[in-house]
């Protein structure tokens, strides 16, 4: 009985394991993908608005690279939230 119990208690602990393990890998694959395509997402979020709201999250592009491309295309940083969640919204304004 015992013997059960704790083959139970190792698998449960080897499944979460490989859940988290998938979870970094999906998450990881699609930040790299949005690395990938950063010109297009870029430029359809800064697309001449006023103000511009941008959520960074970890599958977005890296907040550096969000706001380095905010200023080429004329905006700057006004605002950002504090991160909560792994979360966090950065309020852009357009310069001009």
């Amino acid at each position: 009985m015992i013997t059960i119990l704790i083959l139970g208690l190792v698998g449960g602990i080897c499944l979460v394991g490989w859940l988290a393990i998938a979870i970094i890998i999906g998450t990881s694959r699609a930040q790299k993908k949005a690395i990938a395509n950063a010109p297009k997402i870029l430029d359809d979020a800064f697309n001449g608005d006023a103000d511009v709201v941008f959520k960074i999250n970890m599958e977005s592009l890296p907040f550096e690279t969000v706001v380095l491309g905010a200023k080429e295309r004329g905006y700057r940083l006004a605002s950002q939230s504090h991160q909560t969640d792994h979360a966090q919204t950065l309020i852009f304004e357009r310069i001009g």
